[in-house]
């Protein structure tokens, strides 16, 4: 439902409002995600941010004229930075007009008209049936186990959510706003290892090292900081001498390791494993719900 209307309409209005600047961006690499008459590409883009540092970042975009082979690697495509949709990515493919179909938004309006009808007359019903026998349905609910589903969801996010904290890939609001002002607005340095220790947690296997690092600032001062580092194949904290980082100019104590910054594919790992996991619980939850309220009229 949300994409119904959402993009092509907040892109309309932040075009109008300016929030959104475009920018040239070269192609690194291309990723066919679904082929057809009009793949889905993932594109590796390299361009400015907004302080004139060069960073990477993935789009994907659906290619209505292949034939045209207008991305491939080493070409330059328009891009726009939506400022508007900070802190979440505000890349995209950038045009000239924003056009949206008359008829996509007639389907998408009857959609959701059939999404509210439906649940309001699927829990109208429901409703009326609890409220009609309040004390035989809550019999009915204690010795059933929807209320079970409910706490084994609760028990499982909780856990889940401790585990992510205690790893460091738990990423808050105001985490999110940090580190997008660094991607965006931030310049980069190389920085000089001091230290660092074992957290002794794993991510696909592969260890989190916690590193102190020293790096020089604009103005030639010194600076210290620190960050989380997932240790790739072949990598070793102990031969690993220097770090790429990126810090605020007008503060240069908020930075961070460049790739933790860069790197989108654990974060989309999280928010598909929690999508896929809220949506299971959800379903069992409701189906459980209905079954005991329709199957027990009799």
């Amino acid at each position: 439902m949300y994409n119904c209307f959402s993009r092509s309409f907040c892109v309309l209005k932040n075009r109008n409002s300016g929030s959104i600047t475009t920018k040239d961006a070269s192609i690194i690499s291309v990723t066919t995600i679904k082929k057809g008459r009009k793949p889905l590409l993932e594109l590796l883009v390299l361009f400015e941010n907004f302080s004139g540092h060069h960073i990477h970042r993935k789009i994907r975009v659906w290619d209505s004229k292949p034939q045209l082979n207008r991305f491939e690697p080493d070409k330059t495509i328009p891009i726009g930075l939506n400022i508007a949709r900070k802190p979440k990515d505000p890349v995209f493919l950038s045009q000239r007009l924003c056009r949206f179909s008359f008829v996509f938004v007639i389907i998408c309006s009857l959609k959701t008209v059939l999404y509210v009808m439906g649940c309001y007359v699927l829990m109208g019903e429901a409703l009326e049936r609890v409220f009609s026998e309040p004390n035989r349905y809550e019999l009915i609910f204690k010795s059933s186990n929807t209320w079970q589903i409910g706490v084994l969801f609760v028990v499982v996010s909780v856990l889940l959510y401790l585990l992510l904290q205690k790893i460091g890939v738990l990423v808050n609001g105001k985490t999110m706003v940090q580190n997008w002002n660094l991607l965006y607005y931030g310049i980069g340095a190389t920085a000089t290892v001091s230290g660092y220790r074992s957290t002794g947690t794993f991510v696909k296997n592969n260890l989190v090292v916690q590193f102190q690092y020293t790096f020089k600032g604009q103005g030639g001062q010194l600076v210290e900081g620190g960050d989380k580092k997932v240790m790739g194949k072949g990598q070793s904290p102990e031969e690993t001498e220097q770090l790429e980082v990126m810090y605020i100019p007008n503060n240069p104590s908020v930075s961070r390791i460049t790739d933790n910054l860069e790197s989108m594919e654990f974060s989309r790992f999280l928010n598909l494993l929690f999508m896929i996991s809220a949506f299971i619980f959800s379903g069992v939850f409701i189906f459980s719900f209905y079954q005991t309220v329709f199957n027990t009229c009799d």
